[in-house]
């Protein structure tokens, strides 16, 4: 069969002008690129602390020894529902206006009794009984003497949708006990503390 030279011709010339007609570079394209790739990132970083991660800063020592002034600590409130024993960030400013005076916006507090949960206190010995039972408290700087506004031998039965929470400086922490925090509507909880990142000399999981 003959070969098709016209036709080879005109193929060859359509490849050319496809080269050719291809459109240039726009100047500045990569700086385009990597200045939207990092606006991205910058977004998706805002939206993980706002939503999913956030760093607290601890004020004061109502957490001592657990938790010290100044500790920071990364909270998530991701698929969280509280449970006894969770250290947990507190919106103090949507507690009661006279919390205000007490506290900035953060607080960080443990979850000590969660809905329909019923706690007493022995305050003469320090003891704190949930559902009938006296918790080993391991993790408190000393035992509870201190009432606030609770009374021994008093049994509190935590609503629904509420938690009762202390800190584990037992006496030198406002918390559940005083009527001015009181039980805490989980709505205002914004996560629970899970890894303290400074000092760096304490850092780990909590």
């Amino acid at each position: 069969m003959p070969e098709n030279k016209d036709f080879d011709m005109i193929a060859e010339a359509d490849s050319a002008g496809e080269k050719t007609s291809a459109e240039p570079k726009k100047p500045f394209a990569d700086a385009y690129d990597w200045v939207a790739s990092l606006v991205f990132a910058v977004l998706f970083m805002l939206l993980l602390n706002l939503f999913v991660f956030r760093s607290i800063t601890v004020d004061g020592e109502s957490m001592m020894n657990t938790l010290l002034d100044k500790d920071r600590v990364i909270a998530t409130n991701l698929f969280y529902t509280p449970s006894r024993g969770d250290i947990v960030v507190i919106q103090a400013d949507r507690l009661r206006p006279t919390v205000n005076s007490l506290y900035g916006e953060p607080i960080i507090k443990r979850v000590i009794a969660v809905e329909g949960d019923t706690i007493r206190f022995d305050f003469e010995n320090g003891i704190v009984y949930l559902n009938g039972e006296a918790i080993k408290e391991d993790y408190i700087l000393e035992p509870t003497l201190r009432p606030e506004n609770r009374v021994s031998g008093t049994d509190y039965v935590v609503p629904e949708g509420y938690v009762f929470v202390m800190g584990d400086n037992r006496n030198n922490s406002t918390d559940s006990r005083d009527f001015r925090v009181g039980m805490v509507d989980t709505d205002l909880i914004m996560g629970k503390a899970i890894f303290r990142f400074a000092p760096f000399d304490k850092m780990g999981l909590l």
